[in-house]
């Protein structure tokens, strides 16, 4: 990996953490602010409706184990697509769930935040 994309990792990776740890400074320094996001249900939520319900316990993450992962990048932005597990109780529901997607990210202040 180049140093890029090893960067790029690890603010997923902070991502992560930061989820499971509920560190809302954390996820609002990674999280653009303008970031949305669309749950398996399908329902949207802002940067912060999503902080808000990881804080307040709707959204509780324990565990992600990421599975497979590419990472181009391209000056300051940087396309992620990654599958993994996560480990998870959500709207009152626990399991386990493999995902896919893809995100965006944007160098920012020295820092790789999520755009998209």
């Amino acid at each position: 990996m180049t140093t890029e994309e090893k960067e790029v990792y690890s603010a997923y990776e902070a991502i992560n953490t930061a989820m499971i740890e509920k560190d809302r400074a954390a996820m609002e320094r990674y999280f653009d602010e303008k970031l949305t996001f669309t749950h398996m249900s399908g329902k949207k939520q802002t940067r912060d409706e999503f902080v808000g319900e990881i804080m307040d316990g709707t959204l509780n993450y324990f565990k992600v184990d990421t599975k497979d992962f590419s990472i181009i990048v391209d000056g300051d932005t940087a396309h992620m697509k990654v599958t993994h597990k996560l480990t998870a109780k959500v709207y009152g529901i626990s399991g386990s769930w493999t995902m896919s997607g893809e995100n965006t990210y944007k160098k920012s202040g020295g820092i790789w935040v999520r755009i998209k």
